[in-house]
């Protein structure tokens, strides 16, 4: 029996005809010169991901053997050039997930990268160490707070509100666990073992702990170091015997999320000074040189995940995620119905550029990217929206100057800067240098390596010795708590225009 597979990515649209059982990655690669499957297709990687229509999502494509016609969706160069720079600077572990794999024949585990706004879940086979499914899911405790700080107030309020914060997020990992379970022969007993990153605030609503010290005063964690969970003492439906980890952090917000991903890359392929950073509301950045590794954390606020922008969205479909010379890209090419992070850099960069926003941040009138029928519909950008790219570029951009002025460094020093998380993935480099978030550095120096933190998790979950090197990784990591640094507020302030590349 024969099955009919229609591939199709922008410019290309081919439809070919494969026995029945044929591996679906063996399909693309037979019809697709440059797709991307670095580990070779034994399903180890997870970066030959498609989407296929007649499963409502995405796949591996490496493990998905053909048993039907099917319509798959290839990803564009951009995003595989992300997979490939990941993949090529992933660590690589020996499979050694613990004693809770002994539970059965064929043991499966999760790894779940908890963002602020979003969940990033990796079902993988801890028998091969493959990632079998990825799933992201919208973080449903956003409805209490774009940011941290409002759900560390909210928490605090009432110990009701911890628990709103709480099960929102177990309910929704055992809804990832027993979507899978319908989708396969997997069963819930199978999942032995699930492996947990996130800022230091996520890990705290996650154990139902009131984070209220986080916010204040010294910025103290209840916890900083791994943490083994009983599964049911949350309320995770996996195996009764199975186990729960957390990455340990570094403060109260520098995370989980970055540790696990500075820890995941294999820094004997980069040079000797190099800058990890992750745009997102804290902005979590780890200057390493040969003397002295520094972190740092600045209050970049939400404006670069969508939030406190008048018509600011997450990278969700109908999102503007990128604006050039008035040619806008729009997730899923439907109407747009708002601005992500990538697309609201690109934006301000483009009216710099045509004098529409002079360097101070001022404009005549508000910028309207599109027009609906109705004008209270319309997509603008406004002059509070370019003061909240004003506060967040400049806390960002200081931070990196701060940490770079502490280890007696200068912006042409650096060798690399590794761009992570979601929002660093489709960052357009040239528009967040002219806007000033970026120093002006050759764009060979920029790498965009995906998911990090997501690779770090997965990693947590397959090795129990990665979890112990991020804790050996911690004594040598110094915090810099810049909200008692004296200069940091003149840096910032020093910032604050946009400087035209």
């Amino acid at each position: 029996m024969k099955h009919k597979v229609t591939l199709i990515k922008k410019g290309f649209h081919k439809e070919v005809s494969i026995e029945d059982g044929t591996s679906l990655l063996k399909c693309i690669q037979s019809n697709v010169n440059d797709f991307y499957a670095p580990c070779g297709g034994n399903g180890t990687c997870g970066k030959c991901r498609v989407n296929i229509q007649e499963e409502g999502g995405h796949v591996t494509s490496c493990l998905y053997p053909v048993e039907r016609d099917i319509t798959v969706f290839l990803p564009e160069k951009s995003e595989m050039k992300v997979l490939a720079s990941q993949y090529e600077l992933t660590k690589m572990v020996a499979l050694s997930p613990g004693e809770s794999a002994q539970l059965v024949t064929i043991p499966y585990g999760v790894a779940i990268d908890i963002g602020t706004t979003t969940m990033v879940f990796y079902i993988v086979n801890l028998l091969l160490g493959a990632i079998v499914d990825i799933v992201t899911l919208v973080n449903p405790q956003s409805r209490y707070g774009a940011d941290v700080i409002s759900r560390i107030n909210y928490g605090h309020e009432n110990p009701k509100h911890l628990a709103n914060l709480q099960t929102p997020m177990i309910d929704a990992i055992n809804a990832v666990i027993q979507e899978y379970c319908k989708r396969t022969d997997v069963g819930i007993d199978d999942f032995v073992k699930i492996s947990v990153v996130g800022n230091t605030t996520m890990l705290h609503n996650l154990l139902g702990i009131d984070a209220i010290s986080i916010a204040l005063a010294p910025f103290t964690p209840k916890f900083t170091t791994a943490q083994l969970i009983e599964p049911q003492k949350l309320g995770i439906d996996i195996n009764l015997k199975g186990a729960v980890v957390l990455s340990p952090s570094l403060s109260g917000y520098v995370g989980a999320d970055i540790l696990a991903g500075l820890a995941s890359v294999d820094t004997t392929k980069l040079k000797d000074n190099f800058l990890f950073i992750d745009i997102g509301t804290n902005g979590e950045m780890i200057l390493v040189t040969p003397e002295k590794t520094l972190a740092c954390a600045t209050a970049a606020g939400p404006a670069f995940e969508g939030a406190n922008i008048s018509c600011g969205m997450g990278a969700f479909s109908g999102a503007i995620s990128a604006f050039n010379d008035g040619e806008m890209k729009v997730i899923d090419d439907i109407t747009p119905k708002g601005v992500c992070g990538s697309g609201l850099i690109d934006i301000v960069a483009y009216m710099l550029k045509a004098s529409l926003l002079s360097p101070e941040g001022n404009i005549s009138e508000d910028f309207i990217l599109f027009k609906a029928d109705r004008e209270e519909e319309n997509i603008t950008l406004t002059q509070q929206d370019i003061r909240e790219v004003q506060l967040a570029k400049a806390a960002v951009y200081a931070g990196i100057i701060r940490l770079l002025n502490i280890a007696g460094k200068s912006v042409d020093d650096l060798d690399h800067i590794l761009l992570a998380g979601g929002f660093g993935n489709y960052l357009n480099i040239s528009s967040a240098i002219t806007i000033g978030l970026l120093p002006n550095l050759p764009r060979s120096k920029f790498i965009h390596i995906g998911n990090s933190a997501g690779s770090g998790a997965v990693l947590a979950l397959k090795s129990e010795q990665f979890v112990e090197q991020i804790e050996k990784m911690k004594e040598y990591i110094q915090y810099i708590e810049l909200s008692t640094d004296s200069e940091f507020p003149l840096e910032f302030a020093m910032n604050m225009n946009f400087d035209i590349d």
